[in-house]
């Protein structure tokens, strides 16, 4: 068998489970939800065409930076204001939303991807944080031995040509950029990426490479989420903030003194 399951248990999983959870949608502070709305507005507003669906990619420079409970609380953000969401489990190699969500492993993209008796409505599933918002997830399904390959077929093609009829946004969780080839191979399906980092997590030099690698494949870099912001620590990543992200449009300063609010 070529495909492997990842096993969770014990009572550090669920203890894990119960602190990713309070990061999430409702549970977050005002500060945290405040920030994700700033976020939802400028993605709004980052695209001047009339396309009716944006595909946006939601990548980091390395793990651990916090990307995948982006992805989960800006699409929970962009659903209170009405819009159809569908958010994409794609890292394929360490898939994670689903288990951060407390849901249990189901059918999902990569079986989609090879196996022709899977449908559309056999891997998607409702997630609702509150009563005016609810979105729709494709988790990633069984992990495969070649992740790439999937995401560069022409069956993901057609997946995503098919999900913009429905949907109002796609947002595609992708591995970090300078670990996997994943992300600037996905690049070619999206509008735009947000790019998240973490204070004493990434370094200039990966940031570095992040930018270089997304700009060489043309890829449109709608922003940049800072996570867990200190303000005792913010010296270097202030001034590394004016000196490397401020000529990109989503780059916006704040400063929100807690580990669950991005600095946008």
């Amino acid at each position: 068998m070529w495909w492997k399951k990842k096993k969770t248990s014990g009572k550090g999983s669920e203890f894990d489970l119960i602190n990713e959870q309070k990061k999430i949608g409702t549970n977050l502070n005002f500060q945290a939800t405040e920030a994700y709305k700033l976020l939802r507005t400028n993605l709004e507003f980052s695209f001047a065409d009339e396309k009716k669906c944006r595909v946006i990619g939601i990548t980091s420079a390395v793990s651990a930076e916090g990307k995948s409970l982006t992805a989960i609380n800006v699409a929970y953000a962009i659903a209170t204001n009405e819009k159809k969401v569908l958010l994409i489990e794609s890292d394929f190699r360490k898939p994670t939303i689903a288990a951060k969500l407390g849901m249990k492993q189901n059918v999902g993209l990569t079986d989609l991807l090879v196996d022709p008796h899977v449908l559309l409505s056999d891997m998607l599933a409702k997630v609702e944080l509150s009563q005016n918002s609810q979105f729709d997830l494709a988790q990633a399904g069984r992990v495969p031995p070649n992740p790439a390959e999937l995401l560069d077929s022409n069956k993901m093609k057609v997946f995503l040509e098919s999900c913009a009829e429905i949907y109002d946004y796609i947002l595609i969780d992708l591995p970090p950029v300078t670990i996997v080839a994943d992300a600037v191979i996905a690049s070619k399906y999206i509008d735009g990426m947000v790019v998240v980092v973490r204070q004493d997590r990434s370094d200039q030099k990966s940031l570095t490479e992040t930018i270089r690698q997304l700009k060489f494949s043309n890829t449109k870099i709608l922003g940049f989420v800072f996570n867990g912001y200190n303000h005792e620590k913010s010296g270097y990543y202030k001034k590394y903030a004016h000196n490397d992200y401020k000529r990109y449009k989503g780059y916006y300063e704040a400063e929100y003194e807690n580990n669950n609010a991005p600095l946008i």
